[in-house]
């Protein structure tokens, strides 16, 4: 819950000389800061009570009790209690402004309510706070609306919840990106100290690890520097988060070892990932799992972007561009753009493109978006045994169980259970309808498939009558 920190009072210096009446010995100059002291505590202890007399009026008149309106608002009942006893002289502005929007003020009440005290601006960590989230897109999220809403319903909970993290997890080109950001522009507000956001996807060859990122945290929050013992900068960033208001958004999350170092019990901080796989060991986890829009819902987001007239009136090609995109939000928002770029071209012309399986991935990409390189990051995270698996996986035709799997993939039905097992939790194949005996099939994602049958050459431990034996799992 918000804690709202009084500030240091600040002395204005005016410049001056002995000729102009200015203090010039060490007493006059001793006597005119207390005096300004003095009348800086004055205006704050006024504005103070003032404000104690608006928030009180407003919440009797909204019929809430102190409790009641600390439930509404992510405060705490003493940083309510602090206000309307005029103990607290320098609330922050964002404190405020949760407690016009829990009251539901009217604009001038609100007004009324910002002007009363000398509002703190700044963090308690002595720097402005972090704003660093990437611009969420402007569009609606069709489809995904009520995801949005419950993860921020457990983002905004009190702090009992907090120390449980927001895991979104499915496929490439599910658009969970575009899902966590929407989500942290929406709550923003509730993390007064800041908002952190870090991509962990690998830029070198050398993988984001936790220590990397919990030093790029500290740096981002300011104040005392990492400590050089890893062990001692995690402590640090347990207590600075326990203590602050900190939203923290990870994308491409690949272990629960990168997510784990942030969490604090009983914190006011709350951590929101992305992740490309199952985070099983991380427990007590608030997971979304996430993957291909319905048909009424793809077809949605192409006619947004290409627009309603242009869509209805090719409806037949509009609905083959929405099969070949799989219903994956981010290939139907890159073949929306690729549309909106190219107004005199048909839809015909790009569903035409799209049929081409060998050339489906290349086609689906403009500018910096491409879906081949969403499958290609999941594939390159594979340990090379489990990569020849799926791509002898890529030769069975519809859906495929434990039967189908030994011997033309694995050597034994016990090895089939884990490797199954793995790739499901690397979002790499998803369970389809049960067979007539009740066993469970799988297919690849199609995104997958396309990319491991026509995009990775044959490697060296995928020679024939090599098996998958099971040893990185």
């Amino acid at each position: 819950m918000t804690e709202l920190l009084p500030a240091p009072a600040a002395m204005a210096v005016r410049p001056g000389s002995p000729s102009a009446g200015w203090p010039d010995t060490e007493e006059e100059r001793a006597a005119t800061a207390e005096t300004g002291q003095d009348a800086t505590a004055s205006a704050d202890t006024t504005a103070a009570r003032t404000l104690a007399s608006v928030l009180i009026q407003a919440r009797e008149a909204a019929c809430l009790t102190q409790e009641e309106l600390a439930e509404q608002s992510g405060l705490s009942v003493r940083a309510i209690r602090n206000l309307e006893t005029a103990r607290t002289a320098r609330p922050r502005k964002q404190s405020l402004l949760l407690l016009a929007e829990a009251l539901d003020l009217p604009p001038g009440e609100a007004s009324r309510l910002l002007r009363g005290p000398r509002v703190e601006h700044r963090t308690a960590l002595g720097g402005p706070a972090p704003a660093e989230l990437p611009a969420a897109t402007h569009r609606r999220l069709v489809g995904r609306e009520k995801l949005v809403g419950a993860l921020m319903a457990h983002l905004v909970r009190p702090e009992p919840s907090r120390g449980r993290p927001a895991v979104v997890v499915g496929p490439p080109g599910a658009g969970k990106t575009s899902l966590i950001l929407r989500t942290a522009h929406e709550v923003r507000g509730r993390f007064p100290d800041g908002q952190i956001f870090v991509d962990l996807a690998a830029t070198s060859s050398l993988p984001f690890t936790a220590d990397m990122l919990v030093r790029r945290i500290l740096r981002s929050l300011g104040g005392t520097p990492a400590a050089e013992n890893p062990e001692e900068a995690r402590a640090q960033l347990r207590d600075t988060l326990s203590r602050r208001h900190v939203l923290v958004v990870l994308d491409n999350v690949d272990s629960e070892a990168q997510v784990r170092p942030l969490l604090v019990d009983d914190g006011h901080s709350a951590v929101l990932a992305a992740a490309r796989r199952e985070l099983s060991a991380l427990t007590g986890q608030f997971r979304l799992r996430i993957g291909a829009l319905d048909q009424q819902d793809a077809y949605q987001v192409l006619e947004d972007l290409a627009g309603t007239s242009r869509t209805r009136a090719q409806r037949s090609a509009a609905l083959s561009i929405v099969q070949s995109c799989a219903r994956l939000p981010l290939a139907l928002h890159v073949a929306g753009l690729w549309l909106t770029a190219r107004p005199d071209r048909s839809l015909r012309d790009l569903a035409d493109r799209l049929v081409d399986e060998q050339h489906r991935l290349g086609s689906l990409r403009i500018g910096d978006l491409s879906l081949h390189r969403s499958v290609a990051a999941y594939y390159g995270q594979l340990p090379p045994p489990v990569q020849s698996a799926l791509h002898r996986l890529s030769s069975l035709r519809g859906g495929f169980g434990v039967d189908e799997m030994v011997p033309h993939v694995t050597p034994s039905r016990l090895l089939a259970v884990d490797l199954l097992d793995e790739l499901l939790h690397r979002q790499m194949i998803h369970p389809v309808t049960p067979n007539r005996n009740g066993q469970i099939r799988y297919r690849m994602y199609e995104a997958v498939r396309l990319y491991v049958a026509h995009h990775v050459g044959q490697s060296p431990v995928d020679s024939p009558g090599t098996a998958w034996s099971g040893s990185p799992l």
